[in-house]
């Protein structure tokens, strides 16, 4: 936390991330978290509850459990999934950032989680490279110095992408990119449905001097269109203890490290 607090709409779009992806928050702990008053979050959520896209409840605000929008974007549903596997790889993400690094993190789902840990626990001094608006919003620390990657918004992933993107972080060197992707096996590697995201992906790769995976053990055994890299260039996997046993053994036969972290090892304070 730090002593500047952000102005009112990025603290709400952080309360309203925070809502949806851990399906709700005490109005006490959201002020203790932003610094504010609790009559200040009171406000904010009335705000976000009078615009439909929180419930308001005895002594805080919880996730809308059916969405009033027409359609769902594929970033909101992705939001939804494995969300305590997630926060236990993150968890274990964090503690691979050391002090005065250079760090790539791309606009997944366990990418924002990993943003949340950073957040909570920053490090002395840290450059943060992403493609996702929502990290960019989310890390408010002054020890963390975030740069955007330029590039065309897909409204859907929530992601930028592009030649521009492609092009920005080729210029760039980082410790370590932080990547995901819609699936994993030995044999087809790294997997994704676009070709704009398989792009921003190996230019992430390439500019990093480590590459690690953060995978939910859903990926396993997926296979996505498009071949993003294969496993040979991914330097570590982090995955949750729900990972096959098979697709584990068969990975670290072929030489490539995972780490297993175990879901309940991470509270919901984390």
């Amino acid at each position: 936390m730090t002593d500047a607090t952000p102005p009112p709409a990025v603290r709400r779009a952080l309360i309203l991330e925070r809502v949806r992806r851990e399906g709700g928050a005490s109005l006490a702990d959201l002020a203790r978290d932003h610094a504010v008053s609790p009559v200040t979050v009171h406000r904010d959520l009335e705000v976000l509850s009078q615009s439909g896209l929180i419930e308001r409840v005895h002594g805080g605000a919880r996730r809308l459990p059916e969405p009033r929008r027409q359609t769902d974007t594929e970033w909101g549903a992705r939001l939804r999934e494995a969300t305590g596997a997630k926060d236990a790889i993150a968890a274990h993400a964090r503690t691979l950032i050391a002090d005065g690094t250079t760090i790539f993190v791309d606009a997944s789902s366990t990418g924002l989680a990993l943003a949340y840990q950073l957040q909570q626990r920053p490090p002395a001094d840290l450059t943060l490279v992403t493609t996702s608006p929502a990290i960019a919003l989310g890390l408010t620390a002054e020890s963390i110095h975030v740069i955007v990657a330029p590039g065309d918004l897909d409204q859907h992933m929530r992601v930028l992408t592009g030649r521009w993107t492609v092009e920005f972080i080729g210029q760039l060197h980082t410790e370590t990119a932080f990547i995901s992707a819609a699936g994993l096996t030995l044999h087809h590697g790294l997997t994704t449905s676009r070709q704009p995201l398989a792009d921003t992906l190996n230019a992430a790769r390439a500019s990093a001097a480590r590459t690690v995976a953060l995978l939910d053990s859903s990926k396993f055994g997926r296979v996505s269109l498009l071949t993003a890299m294969p496993v040979q260039d991914i330097d570590l996997i982090v995955t949750d203890d729900e990972v096959p046993g098979e697709a584990l053994e068969e990975l670290r036969e072929a030489g490539v490290p995972v780490d297993v972290v175990a879901v309940d090892h991470v509270t919901e304070s984390e």
